[in-house]
């Protein structure tokens, strides 16, 4: 049987296979993880691909190592995300890349290959915020809709804050010096727990959640940074601090049994939870009084100490407690990759906003620092709101 079809449906077809065939390329290199993703044009993932660098090894991520390592990987790890989305370079409609904030060196590295790719293939570029990408990635999975308010808990960042839509951002309180992520690692640095079996290629963060299950935080109890401040920001460099003073002031010149790590570290990951659990309180306090949320709000928890499972529980807490919802994407979505890219990349091209054409994109810059959005710490700050602070489970039992 012969099908006949008219202009029109013929136009509609050709129409549908090229939506099918167009798809957003994201592309992520901010700091020591390689990441591209590839989402279609209905912001469905195809494909991923991702090189985390072994930091631990260094002590930390050293910028230029971790720039050289971009450069080594970036090509190969396109390829594989085109390569699993059963995609080709060709196809794509447009290159998402972060260039702002992040180190430069790895800002560059990820920005220049866009920019390559752009200018060779005739591809529009979506430059994207870093954060921005952590706060929007859960719209992936979940329908969560503006406003909500975000905590962004990694190793470069911790901000509270409003998003009131993909473009519009409001910060409530950010740190005035370190992050949780750098606190934790520094600490986990400081006890040597990569020196012991199994945690050589973990992050801080990870080795420290790990011991502090069969930890008991009340061994070793750490103060609450600001407490007589009554504001939405954060503080961490303290904690650095109180570990080293442990540790000067111990007299035997035996290091510290696993038991004792476990407990220093149940320790510090509660005291470092439970400031970020009563700046929340506030900011939760602050924004519902201010009209800036709805009564029953949504908080989004991202970055890569948004994996801790403690760090969830605990926060899921205060929001509960208040008749809010929390909201996380998967821990493997927390830490920085490809797929937050591609994602805010999609969310951007959709709305029409932050495109630019490829003849233009050598105009493009990096910002290795960049601020989410309006600040209004201070304006939290004169409210001086008083909480009563939740108890959490844990200090029930």
């Amino acid at each position: 049987m012969i099908r006949c079809f008219t202009y029109s449906k013929l136009l509609k077809v050709h129409q549908q296979l090229k939506v099918t065939r167009s798809v957003i390329l994201g592309i992520e290199t901010s700091c020591d993880d390689t990441g591209a993703a590839v989402f279609d044009l209905q912001g469905k993932l195809l494909g991923e691909a991702l090189s985390t660098q072994k930091s631990s090894r260094f002590g930390g991520v050293i910028p230029t190592i971790a720039m050289y390592l971009h450069k080594e990987k970036i090509e190969t790890v396109v390829s594989e995300a085109l390569k699993e989305a059963n995609k080709s370079i060709e196809e794509v409609t447009a290159i998402a890349v972060t260039n702002r904030p992040g180190l430069k060196g790895p800002l560059i590295i990820g920005t220049d290959y866009a920019k390559y790719l752009c200018l060779k293939y005739n591809k529009p570029m979506i430059p994207v915020h870093h954060m921005v990408a952590h706060a929007l990635t859960v719209r992936m999975e979940e329908d969560v809709k503006f406003p909500f308010m975000i905590l962004l808990i990694s190793g470069g960042h911790c901000i509270l804050g409003i998003a009131k839509d993909i473009d519009d951002f409001c910060i409530l309180g950010s740190s005035i010096n370190d992050s949780p992520g750098e606190a934790l690692d520094k600490i986990a640095r400081y006890l040597q727990i990569h020196n012991l079996p199994g945690m050589r290629d973990l992050s801080g963060g990870q080795a420290v959640e790990i011991l502090a299950k069969d930890g008991d935080p009340s061994k070793f109890p750490l103060g609450i940074p600001l407490l007589d401040e009554r504001s939405c920001r954060f503080s961490f460099s303290g904690f650095k601090g109180h570990t080293n003073n442990i540790l000067a002031y111990r007299k035997e010149e035996i290091p510290p049994s696993k038991e004792e790590l476990s407990d220093y570290c149940a320790g510090a990951q509660f005291s470092i939870t439970k400031h970020l659990c009563q700046r929340l309180q506030r900011g939760i306090e602050y924004s519902t009084a201010k009209d800036l949320m709805p009564e029953n709000g949504t908080l989004v928890v991202s970055g890569g100490v948004a994996s801790n499972q403690f760090v969830r529980s605990c926060l899921s807490e205060v929001c509960g407690t208040y008749g809010w919802k929390s909201v996380f994407p998967r821990p493997k979505l927390c830490t920085d990759n490809g797929v937050m890219i591609g994602w805010t990349g999609y969310e951007l091209w959709r709305r029409g906003m932050d495109i630019i054409q490829p003849d233009q994109v050598l105009d493009v810059e990096l910002y290795p620092k960049c601020p989410l959005g309006e600040d209004i710490t201070q304006d939290v700050i004169d409210a001086h709101i008083k909480c009563k602070w939740i108890k959490l489970s844990i200090e029930k039992r």
